[in-house]
C-alpha cells in the first residue's frame, strides 16, 4: 500500500540561512524542489522514467505560507504528497514541521508535464498509467491552489534592475531553476525590508523559461495591501511574478 505522504527528518543547514540566523525564504524553494523528487519517486515516477518518455515536471505556480522562519541547525519534520491532478495541472503540497508536530510552514505547488524537445506543455494522460488523479492523501497544506498573481490596480511599477541569467542559474533543464526567481525578486527590494522584516507568504507564477543568457527586466511595486510584487520580463514577454508580504 502506497504511503499516504512522503516524510523525512530534516536539519535546516547554515547555506540556507540568511542574515538573521534564519532560513531564506527562497531556500524552502530548494527544500521542496528536492522533497518533489523523493516524493515523485516514491509514486513511481522518478525523473529517469518521465525522461525516458521525453517528458519532465515544470513548476507553474508555488504558494508558501511561513507561520515562523526556522533558525540554523534547527530540527524539523518535511512532509510532501500529491494531492491530485485538476485538468492539466498536478498539484502537490508540502509542510514543515518542528520538534513538536506545529506546523511551521505550509505551501502547495502546481506542476504541468513539459514536453522536453517541443519545450511545451504535455498532456497528463501521457502518464495516466503511472500517475492517478486522485490525490494521496486527502489533507490540503493550503487551499486554495495557488492563485494567480498580478499586479494590484493603479500601482505604479518601478524599474528594479536586470538579471542576466548565468550559468549558476541553470538546473538539468537547461532553464533558470525555479528556485532562483524569488531570489532575483528579494534581491531588488528595499534592503530595510529584506533585512528588517520577515516574509509571511510568498506565491510565485511562472510564465516562461528564461535561459542561458538571457536578459530579465525586473519591476517591482508595493500594493495597498502592504505586499511587494515583482515581475521579469524577457523580450517583451512575462517570466515571472510573484507577490511578497512581510510581517
Amino acid at each position: 500500500m502506497m504511503p499516504d505522504k512522503y516524510r523525512e527528518e530534516y536539519i535546516i543547514p547554515g547555506y540556507f540561512i540568511d542574515c538573521n540566523r534564519k532560513l531564506r525564504p527562497s531556500s524552502f524553494f530548494d527544500i521542496a524542489q528536492e522533497l518533489a523528487l523523493r516524493g515523485s519517486a516514491q509514486l513511481g515516477i522518478p525523473d529517469p522514467v518521465l525522461n525516458a518518455r521525453g517528458l519532465c515536471w515544470i513548476l507553474l505556480r508555488n504558494s508558501i505560507h511561513f507561520e515562523r522562519m526556522p533558525q540554523k541547525e534547527e530540527k524539523v519534520t518535511l512532509e510532501t504528497w500529491h494531492s491530485g491532478i485538476h485538468g492539466p495541472i498536478s498539484i502537490r503540497d508540502y509542510r514543515m514541521l518542528d520538534a513538536g508536530g506545529e506546523a511551521i510552514i505550509n505551501a502547495t505547488s502546481s506542476w504541468g508535464l513539459m514536453d522536453i524537445a517541443a519545450r511545451k506543455l504535455a498532456k497528463p494522460e501521457r502518464i495516466s498509467d503511472l500517475l492517478t488523479p486522485e490525490p494521496q492523501c486527502p489533507e490540503r497544506a493550503l487551499e486554495p491552489d495557488a492563485p494567480k498573481v498580478v499586479f494590484p490596480e493603479g500601482c505604479i511599477k518601478e524599474d528594479a534592475g536586470f538579471h542576466i541569467v548565468s550559468w549558476s542559474d541553470l538546473d538539468d533543464n537547461r532553464h533558470a531553476n525555479n528556485g532562483k526567481h524569488p531570489r532575483w525578486a528579494m534581491d531588488c527590494l528595499p534592503s530595510e525590508i529584506t533585512t528588517e522584516r520577515t516574509v509571511t507568504d510568498l506565491i510565485l507564477n511562472y510564465s516562461h523559461e528564461v535561459r542561458l543568457g538571457d536578459k530579465v527586466q525586473l519591476f517591482r511595486a508595493q500594493g495597498p495591501d502592504g505586499a511587494w510584487y515583482v515581475e521579469g520580463l524577457h523580450d517583451g514577454l512575462q517570466s515571472f511574478i510573484c507577490k511578497i508580504a512581510f510581517a
